[in-house]
């Protein structure tokens, strides 16, 4: 197989993530021509587009932290495997999914259907994730020389929180909660009061608190 760049591999990552964000938007309908003719029509339309406004902002918000994590992914990695390289190709597989799953979450006459196929999305890019990290840990060959042990747990350790979150989704869903679009929320939360400061971080302010005491 042809080498293939880190660059040209990350281009095509960027790619799919940015077409796919833009396409969730088809899932918001538009009313048709001479369907609001009435104020119960025009309030029953702004309700559903309400929620669907809702539901894609929800997940593009999880597609922008999942490209987040690759990015951060990558800048630790200086080359890559052709294992590495089919993994990578079937999450971004599984990325495309998301306009049609997401928008399934709105289509189904069962709520909780719907649900499912968008969590289960959810799920199958979260375990591809860690997989992902997993194998580029295991072969140091891959990563950059500069990366601590430290670092890469705490980024193991981060990449946890989609995972986690999902595996929960399914569970309530299978527990017959509807309405779960609060998880969306969920991994930033985590991710905000437990991963806010990398090591590199903490280690540069005892540094500096240690220079600067007497």
């Amino acid at each position: 197989m042809e080498p293939i760049s880190k660059s040209n591999l990350e281009g095509l990552t960027n790619s799919i993530y940015a077409f796919t964000m833009t396409l969730m938007v088809r899932n918001i309908q538009t009313p048709q021509a001479g369907s609001l003719v009435s104020d119960a029509a025009l309030q029953n339309y702004f309700v559903n587009t309400f929620l669907s406004v809702l539901d894609f902002i929800g997940a593009f918000l999880i597609l922008g932290m999942f490209w987040l994590f690759f990015y951060q992914m990558f800048r630790r990695m200086k080359t890559y495997d052709s294992n590495f390289l089919y993994l990578h190709l079937l999450s971004l597989m599984i990325v495309v999914f998301v306009p049609f799953t997401q928008g399934c979450t709105n289509d189904f006459t069962t709520l909780s259907a719907g649900e499912f196929l968008f969590q289960a999305n959810y799920l199958v890019l979260a375990i591809l994730l860690t997989c992902m990290w997993y194998y580029a840990r295991t072969h140091p060959v891959l990563l950059v020389p500069e990366l601590t042990e430290e670092e890469a747990s705490f980024l193991a350790k981060k990449f946890l929180v989609p995972l986690g979150v999902s595996v929960l989704g399914v569970i309530l869903l299978i527990a017959g909660f509807g309405y779960i679009d609060i998880l969306y929320l969920l991994p930033f939360i985590i991710l905000l009061v437990f991963f806010r400061h990398p090591p590199e971080e903490g280690k540069d302010d005892g540094d500096s608190s240690g220079t600067g005491s007497p």
